[in-house]
């Protein structure tokens, strides 16, 4: 009787929501999400689930309790507010990332400057030991001659 009275979007959100949260678990298992975002997404898919199923209910507290008088400016308050903050803390991952790869680039950069330079001063060693053998060579070879 109670999935009856259920609009569309309260049993479709749900459904969306299990499958969203159940991807993010399965991300941070295999290592490709962090405790952090994966926490924070599945935060916020319960909460679209509760807000899809209890629309009324929730818009109701939250718009008494945040003080405003409609129940939908409340919700895009929240909304809104969640994004900023989502915003914001992706920009300073981005930053730190970006920060991370410069130091990153300029210490691959001077390792090889520093292989680049190593092979030159070995070439530079050998070229030295080659033209003193040929110089060696040459004068021995002239003595023989001159014998």
């Amino acid at each position: 009787m109670f999935l009856i009275a259920l609009q569309i979007y309260q049993w479709l959100v749900p459904l969306i929501a299990i499958f969203f949260v159940y991807r993010v678990i399965n991300q941070f298992r295999n290592n490709k999400r962090l405790l952090i975002g994966t926490l924070l997404w599945v935060g916020f898919w319960i909460m679209v689930s509760v807000l899809a199923i209890e629309p009324d209910f929730i818009s109701e507290n939250l718009a008494s309790s945040l003080g405003f008088k409609s129940n939908i400016n409340a919700v895009i308050f929240v909304a809104l507010g969640f994004l900023f903050i989502m915003t914001y803390y992706q920009s300073s991952i981005i930053d730190l990332l970006e920060k991370q790869m410069t130091e990153l680039v300029r210490k691959l950069a001077l390792e090889k400057q520093r292989e680049i330079d190593d092979l030159k001063d070995q070439l530079n060693a050998q070229s030295k030991l080659t033209k003193t053998e040929y110089e060696g060579t040459k004068s021995s070879v002239k003595s023989f001659s001159d014998k």
